[in-house]
């Protein structure tokens, strides 16, 4: 009851302070407007841009409407779900749209493509699919299932299962929870399970490694969740915010022989990920379990193969003295309209086959 309370008079007091500063201004709109103006719509418009100009502009106002929505509420906005105990959960990975089928069968002969275009460079493809949050802390969702995680996963595996390309499966065995509670993204444990996974496979084609790679630990620090600040939270008072998390940065120290001026070769495996393969320690537990440098050519954003057709594209000596691309890709950027660079990658193929 009282979170009702306060949540209706937050609204109340914002609906004054409307009325108060742009009260004159909608009163001077509606009498200078004639039939035309009410017939066309442009009333509307015009009251609709004074209601804006007269909302107070205060980043402490809106951290304050958006903790006291979540907190009454659990409205954590738009584009993400709050769930239980602080757990927030990207809407991306929990809607379906009629395209999905279609996309997804595009983005399998995008992969058919990629396997293709690196393995007659003589360069082994590892595949490295990230569950979704949703589906691997589902008793978090409230009663919310994540059903649409697992239909994309089956749509997946349907449309790959004839490709003979190297897919690591993540979620078998996945840790728990894995994942941070306001962040889309693998917390320390899911990166380090998913490092160990992917050198497994990588040792097991090429032999271990025999560089002398260590991982040293920084401090603890805050971590600011992207859909915390994405549902505007990291605004809100501590009391009506999600529990903030702290987490410990990583470093991986290679200890190499020879002088410092003396020609280092480039490292024969490369990183070509989305935002996880740059968070949590991803690249950092990779080495140490390869035992072996590893090029970062990663990009936060680039959902599905982003990173790895700008190699492909644009950047290809990069691929001079490769052995191994690591692709990494969410799960969720399967369903997600195709990007010109895909589309651009399709329709060129049949000319480089």
């Amino acid at each position: 009851m009282l979170k009702s309370v306060l949540v209706l008079s937050f609204i109340f007091l914002g609906f004054v302070s409307v009325v108060i500063r742009g009260g004159e201004t909608i009163v001077g709109i509606l009498k200078t407007s004639d039939v035309t103006d009410y017939m066309s719509g442009a009333v509307s418009g015009r009251i609709d841009k004074a209601v804006f100009d007269a909302v107070p502009k205060s980043p402490a106002l809106d951290g304050l409407g958006a903790g006291l929505l979540y907190w009454g509420l659990r409205d954590a906005g738009s584009q993400v779900k709050a769930g239980c105990g602080d757990w927030l959960y990207s809407v991306e990975e929990l809607r379906a749209d009629r395209h999905d089928a279609e996309n997804i069968s595009a983005r399998a002969t995008v992969l058919r493509l990629l396997v293709k275009a690196l393995a007659d460079r003589g360069i082994l493809l590892v595949i490295l699919p990230v569950p979704d949050k949703a589906e691997r802390v589902e008793e978090q969702l409230c009663g919310v299932r994540a059903d649409q995680s697992r239909r994309r996963a089956d749509l997946w595996r349907q449309a790959t299962k004839t490709i003979d390309a190297q897919q690591i499966d993540l979620s078998s065995q996945w840790p728990r929870p894995g994942y941070w509670r306001t962040d889309t993204h693998w917390d320390n444990l899911g990166a380090q399970f998913a490092a160990d996974t992917v050198a497994q496979v990588v040792n097991a084609r090429f032999g271990p490694g025999t560089e002398d790679v260590r991982l040293t630990k920084g401090v603890s620090r805050e971590r600011v969740g992207d859909l915390a600040r994405l549902a505007g939270l990291t605004g809100a008072p501590q009391w009506l915010a999600p529990a903030a998390e702290h987490e410990v940065d990583v470093k991986a120290e290679i200890k190499r022989s020879g002088g410092l001026l003396d020609d280092l070769p480039a490292p024969s495996i490369i990183l070509a990920g989305s935002s996880y393969s740059l968070n949590s320690g991803f690249i950092e537990y990779l080495q140490a379990s390869l035992s072996r440098e590893v090029a970062q050519l990663s990009q936060a954003g680039g959902g599905f193969a982003g990173a790895l057709l700008e190699i492909i594209q644009r950047r290809p000596t990069v691929l001079a003295g490769a052995k191994v691309v690591i692709w990494e890709w969410p799960m969720r950027s399967l369903t997600a309209p195709l990007t010109e660079a895909e589309r651009r990658f399709i329709q060129q193929a049949p000319a480089t086959r």
